[in-house]
């Protein structure tokens, strides 16, 4: 009899964290632990004022993006706008995917006035929970896809700020298959090692 070679096993690798984003600081996302970055976010509040008409204009609003580390790697969405997917979502395939810096969600206002929601992450009232973002990264020269899940809460910065809680990733070992959003395990048990997030300073929101 002729041994054959056993065929690539699916197995999605999963991280569970509980880890809030900090203000105005890039956050770092290492998807596969390999020690090299895959993707950032951002969440970025702005307190300021401007002289309009000869007044003074109180200003504020808040922020949150995400862009890919390198230039293989992109986020699912489209005209630069990442999409808030909800479970059971397949990310992977011929979906839409952008490089680059992406918009998530924000809200603005101005003189006390009503706020104005931007993004599929900040609807009006600026809540979203176990939504997930889309990822297409490279492992070794190779395309693999994942998720990264997020509870998200947007306010003007003087009603309770900006709130971003990364609640578990995951991705696909096999090179190009697909994955669901929300899925936490594949053929063999998923990963449950701590969350490998690194932190690096950045001086203004979407850098």
């Amino acid at each position: 009899m002729l041994a054959l070679a056993p065929s690539a096993e699916a197995k999605v690798v999963y991280t569970a964290t509980n880890q809030k984003l900090p203000l105005n600081t890039t956050f770092v996302l290492d998807v596969n632990g390999d020690g090299i970055p895959d993707f950032n976010f951002f969440a970025g509040t702005l307190l300021g004022g401007a002289l309009k008409r000869d007044t003074y204009t109180f200003n504020s609003d808040a922020t949150l993006t995400v862009s890919a580390a390198s230039q293989s790697n992109q986020v699912r969405g489209a005209q630069f706008v990442a999409s808030a997917l909800p479970a059971g979502v397949k990310i992977g395939g011929d979906r839409k995917f952008e490089g680059g810096n992406l918009f998530m969600g924000a809200v603005s206002a101005t003189d006390g006035g009503p706020p104005t929601y931007f993004g599929p992450w900040a609807p009006q009232g600026g809540n979203v929970k176990d939504h997930y973002v889309g990822l297409k990264f490279v492992i070794n020269g190779e395309t693999h896809y994942g998720w990264a899940r997020f509870n998200v809460q947007i306010r003007q910065p003087l009603k309770g700020n900006l709130q971003a809680i990364l609640t578990g990733y995951a991705y696909e070992t096999v090179p190009n298959a697909s994955i669901m959003a929300g899925k936490t395990s594949g053929a063999e048990k998923a990963d449950t090692r701590p969350a490998t997030l690194g932190q690096l300073a950045a001086g203004a929101a979407g850098h």
